[in-house]
């Protein structure tokens, strides 16, 4: 049970990250806000849709890469490789495709078909590949806490901040050069990182990336790239059926919800590698315990979250101005997917990190179809709640098949202690629906007094649910 004690206490530590982490993640979007309010809703829609395209793009660059150093580093220990093998493979690799895919678009820009702004956010994808790869070098070697401040934080708070100052200096092009300076400082800090924990790492490897990495990385890259325009796609239909004035609005509230689903993808990385370190044995014995103390912390924290969101929406959007201000519903059915996905939506954390990524490729290819299919009918009718819709269907699919897919591997990771969970997710989708209902108007006061008596009620459950799943875990450690 050592290695069930020392991956509780890089859970519990990686945990204090994950929140503080989370703390970042919402205060960063602030000037994300500010910066819709002062280039408009078409303008700001229109940079929404490019910089979708370009993070697909930059995703798909290292084909896998990447997310394969989650699962390939903490196995180099166990190998007998350097600890540093892998890395700066990845990264030539990934530079090499982010630098063609970018000439593709300055030459496809003397064309009719591109945009000609677009080469000006093209010139951003070679920094975003190779943060890609050196802030999962971070977190695949147990340093979770440098994506959080870096990626979470400082690049996300300074490319609005740049953009903002460059549209009041009248410099041309304001919002692709405030995202490439934001992804060029967080670049260069990422670097240095890596070279601080790999000092022996050298700049220029004397080999190609080892066939291991690569077969399990190319799955996990094309899945990216299905996962990248999965997760836009809905953004990309409003776009195509509704208009770049909806796209603003619905960009907005997608930023807002995903204040929840940062807690979820800030996970990845930590329970990654502890699933990555598990055999056959310790798959039937210690997940159950890692995964349900994940799925609690995740949950938790976004129910905090959900409650704040839901009880002051209109204040929320305001702050990018009354025209974001549009089928506030919509914020409602983005939470909830987020929710869900939050309690089942890991079980793909711990399929890849037991080796699986062929299966992840063909799931993304699922949901992306149910997507498509789901938006294509949805979005039409529903506008902005049909989007949203889109999202909720494709994740309900894809959690109910992979929990099947670990069910018939005899792997079942949800403690029973989490059926509460269930209740208090189902409690705020409830509350949301009757305030939305009219029945009563709470005033701002009234409201905060409401959000105390909540937090005061997850509070105390915390320390109960928590304290149960505590001594579940001792008891397997004593063998009871």
């Amino acid at each position: 049970m050592e290695n069930l004690e020392s991956d509780s206490k890089f859970l519990k530590k990686a945990l204090i990250v994950n929140v503080v982490g989370t703390i970042l993640k919402v205060c960063g979007p602030l000037l994300t806000f500010v910066m819709a309010r002062v280039f408009g809703a078409a303008e700001f829609g229109m940079f929404v849709s490019s910089q979708t395209l370009l993070l697909t793009i930059a995703h798909s660059a290292p084909l896998g890469l990447d997310k394969g150093l989650y699962w390939y580093l903490p196995q180099n220990k166990l190998k007998g490789r350097a600890p540093y093998d892998g890395i700066m493979e990845s990264f030539w690799i990934s530079a090499a495709i982010a630098l063609l895919c970018t000439a593709v678009i300055f030459v496809g820009s003397f064309t009719p078909h591109i945009s000609k702004e677009l080469p000006w956010y093209g010139i951003s994808i070679l920094f975003f590949a190779g943060t890609y790869v050196f802030s999962t070098a971070s977190e695949g070697n147990r340093r979770p806490q440098n994506a959080v401040f870096v990626d979470s934080f400082l690049t996300v708070s300074l490319a609005p901040a740049v953009s903002i100052a460059l549209f009041y200096l009248d410099v041309p092009h304001a919002l692709p050069l405030g995202l490439l300076v934001g992804q060029v400082v967080g670049f260069f800090i990422h670097f240095v990182l890596v070279r601080r924990q790999f000092p022996d790492m050298p700049l220029k490897p004397h080999k190609l990336v080892t066939r291991q990495l690569l077969l399990y990385s190319l799955p996990l890259g094309f899945g990216e790239f299905v996962t990248s325009f999965l997760l836009r796609s809905s953004l990309w239909m409003v776009m195509l059926f509704l208009g770049p004035e909806k796209a603003g609005a619905y960009g907005i509230m997608v930023t807002i919800s995903n204040a929840l689903q940062t807690i979820r993808v800030g996970f990845t990385p930590i329970l990654t590698p502890v699933v990555a370190g598990m055999n056959n044995d310790r798959l039937h014995t210690d997940l159950k315990p890692v995964y349900s103390y994940c799925v609690f912390m995740v949950t938790f924290i976004q129910l905090i979250i959900g409650f704040f969101i839901v009880l002051f929406p209109d204040l929320i959007l305001s702050i990018a101005g009354k025209e974001f201000v549009v089928q506030p519903e919509t914020l409602g059915v983005l939470l909830l997917v987020h929710l869900v996905a939050g309690f089942g939506g890991m079980s793909i954390v711990v399929i890849n990190g037991m080796g699986k990524s062929l299966y992840s490729l063909k799931m993304n290819l699922v949901s992306l179809a149910v997507t498509l299919i789901c938006g294509y009918f949805l979005i039409p009718a529903f506008e902005l709640v049909g989007a949203a819709l889109a999202m909720l269907c494709h994740n309900l699919v894809a959690i109910i098949c992979n929990n099947i897919y670990l069910f018939r591997r005899g792997l079942w990771p949800y403690s029973s202690k989490l059926i509460t969970q269930v209740f208090w997710i189902f409690g705020l989708v409830v509350f949301y629906i009757v305030l939305n209902m009219n029945i009563f108007t709470l005033s701002m006061v009234d409201k905060i007094v409401v959000y105390v008596v909540i937090l005061v009620l997850l509070g105390l459950y915390g320390i109960l649910q928590k304290g149960r799943l505590e001594r579940d875990r001792q008891k397997r450690k004593e063998g009871i």
